[in-house]
């Protein structure tokens, strides 16, 4: 019998069998105080969005996972997300990112594997970048609570990240959760290994850094009664030794059922890296639309 939370499965969405009406009732009263916090999320990305958007483009190293894992699963399950952007004329442009879950889930015990890269060519070279896998795993304490503890390779040549290593460990929690909005807290460690390539830094920047950051996050969530599901993710990694060193990362989703297998995704991505290597900026706004497919 499967005794995973489906609400922490699902960041906190949904009510769980077994509760009853009552519960159902006191639980509706949050609603509105959920739908006001997911409002001003929207506005926070919206406004970050429009401030960056006629900036150069620039990217930090912070990778957003917890985006991966919000569907409800049972058994075995794979999720693949696929986009295509392409370009003819003046310019020849292709770009291809694919990224997806694959997971098994048994009673209070949760093991994924989570994967994404890019492909680019221009018609002079091509290049597979953006690489990732991620493995997580998951035990649910309680119905509310659940531990995870993950292993992260990841290499960005436009990031000029010749590699980056987390191992962390941590908790997480439904703090708040209405009849179709929730609130997820949680909060960890994990020890980050970095190598910059040498070109991309500054001069005496050193290229290797390890370090012991905080890993907390926030996911806010909301479902309409067509199925169509707004979610907010948020990250917070603070430098344990110098709290000002700083990585935060807001991703504001909307995704429409097309049918049960097909999803279509459009979502808004900031990020901030308060000292990125030395080419870098600080901002970055990263825009996605594509179709999600699940095998179950």
């Amino acid at each position: 019998m499967n005794r995973f939370p489906k609400d922490l499965i699902q960041a906190g969405t949904g009510t769980p069998r077994g509760v009853v009406s009552a519960a159902r009732a006191r639980l509706r009263a949050r609603t509105p105080a959920l739908r006001g916090a997911l409002l001003l999320a929207v506005g926070m990305t919206l406004a970050a969005g429009t401030a960056l958007l006629p900036r150069a483009a620039a990217a930090q190293t912070i990778l957003n996972t917890e985006r991966f894992q919000l569907n409800q699963v049972d058994g075995p399950h794979l999720t693949a997300n696929l986009s295509f952007t392409g370009r003819r004329g003046n310019s020849e442009i292709f770009v291809a990112d694919a990224s997806g879950i694959a997971g098994i889930l048994r009673g209070n015990h949760w093991t994924r594997l989570i994967f994404g890269g890019t492909y680019l060519s221009d018609g002079e070279r091509s290049l597979l970048d953006a690489r990732f896998v991620q493995l997580r795993y998951s035990w649910s304490v309680r119905p509310r609570v659940q531990t995870f503890h993950f292993v992260q390779a990841q290499q960005n040549e436009s990031l000029r990240l010749q590699s980056r290593w987390l191992v962390g460990s941590g908790a997480q929690a439904v703090v708040l959760r209405g009849d179709r909005s929730s609130l997820t807290l949680g909060t960890g460690a994990m020890l980050e290994f970095e190598r910059l390539d040498p070109e991309a830094v500054a001069p005496g920047e050193a290229t290797a850094r390890d370090v012991v950051r905080m890993a907390n996050l926030g996911v806010l969530r909301h479902e309409t009664e067509t199925g169509v599901r707004i979610l907010n993710i948020f990250y917070l990694q603070p430098r344990f030794d110098d709290l000002a060193d700083l990585r935060v990362l807001n991703d504001l989703g909307v995704t429409v059922p097309l049918n049960d297998q097909v999803r279509f995704t459009v979502s808004g991505e900031w990020r901030r890296d308060t000292r990125p290597p030395g080419e870098l900026e600080r901002d970055d706004l990263t825009l996605r639309m594509g179709i999600s497919l699940d095998f179950r």
